[in-house]
């Protein structure tokens, strides 16, 4: 299996120790000593997420990590907002003042290794999951150069390395044993893939066999292929991307549990089969209202063999009306 151990800039693993517990749960106006925080009882922590995070301590956090820059040098100011009416299922959203919705917004909580399909001794493993995440840019039309991917309402906003990274230090200051979450679609899963694994080595198989079907493809091409129901198996039939639990291991007995022989075994015979795509489908089916205006670049036009005068088919049109709209897990 290739290494899903999450690499983590220099930069940031210098500013991680630097960071205390008090600079993570104190709030505006409160003593630093735990007698005046409360840190003693836990019952009195339910304000901190996961018993670690108060607001402000994140707000330190993020921008000691430089996080709050690279957001502001996007969206403009934003204001971090923490929902912790439950301390182990805490929701991060990051408002922009300026364009009055969230730009980041994300749904944590703790889970055991059995939720993902674990067994034995790793069931009880400790996860850090991602229920959501969506990363927009209000702000930013959708263009040739970046066309909307399925689920995206906005651009994204080329950060998600950055929350991947943060999220892993996250975890190694709970206590986790891994990042885990569950992408929605196929797109999702291919901003997660470098960092990654299915748990289930047959679902990273097939994941195998979509990307190389696609292979010389523009990537949000086939992201659009793969959920409009355009790629087929060996009998014809549509192959489409089922959600399956991802993580990224942080300890070795989670690392082993993706490389077992029948981990690889199951991901070697799914990542065989022969997946062909139906241009003649992905042309009829292709949902020409959400792209950006203007003309396709000539390799779109190749592909989709586009008419200016009349770029929507009905089929099109029909099909788009027939799916449900879906929000990415990430919208990076």
């Amino acid at each position: 299996m290739p290494s899903r151990t999450p690499q983590i800039s220099p930069r940031l693993r210098r500013t991680y120790p630097r960071l205390s517990g008090l600079d993570l749960s104190s709030s505006e106006g409160e003593s630093l000593s735990l007698d005046d925080l409360g840190l003693e009882s836990s019952g009195d922590r339910v304000a901190l997420a996961f018993e670690t995070y108060s607001r402000e301590g994140l707000e330190r956090a993020l921008a000691a990590y430089g996080f709050t820059q690279r957001l502001e040098e996007r969206v403009g100011p934003f204001e971090l907002r923490l929902s912790c009416q439950e301390p182990f299922q805490p929701r991060l959203t990051f408002w922009s003042r300026r364009y009055h919705t969230p730009v980041a917004d994300l749904s944590l909580r703790r889970a055991l290794g059995a939720e993902v399909g674990f067994t034995h001794a790793a069931a009880e493993a400790p996860l850090l999951y991602v229920d959501s995440l969506l990363l927009q840019h209000p702000g930013r039309p959708f263009d040739w150069n970046r066309p909307p991917l399925p689920g995206q309402l906005h651009p994204g906003l080329s950060l998600s390395n950055d929350i991947l990274e943060l999220l892993h230090l996250m975890a190694r200051r709970i206590g986790a044993e891994a990042v885990a979450l569950m992408p929605a679609t196929f797109a999702a899963a291919c901003v997660y893939e470098p960092r990654y694994a299915f748990v289930d080595g047959a679902a990273q198989g097939r994941f195998s066999a979509l990307r190389r079907a696609g292979r010389g493809w523009p990537r949000w091409l086939l992201a659009w292929a793969v959920e409009l129901g355009c790629m087929r198996d060996e009998q014809g039939q549509p192959t489409l991307f089922a959600p399956s639990a991802m993580i990224s291991p942080l300890s070795r007995r989670l690392s082993r549990r993706l490389d077992t022989r029948g981990w690889h075994e199951a991901q070697r015979f799914n990542a065989k089969q022969s997946l062909t795509l139906d241009e003649e489908a992905l042309q009829a089916r292709f949902p020409w209202a959400q792209m950006p205006p203007g003309p396709p670049p000539e390799r779109v036009v190749e592909l989709l063999g586009y008419d200016p005068l009349s770029p929507a088919s009905s089929l099109a049109e029909g099909w788009d009306r027939a799916s449900p709209s879906l929000r990415s897990i990430a919208g990076a």
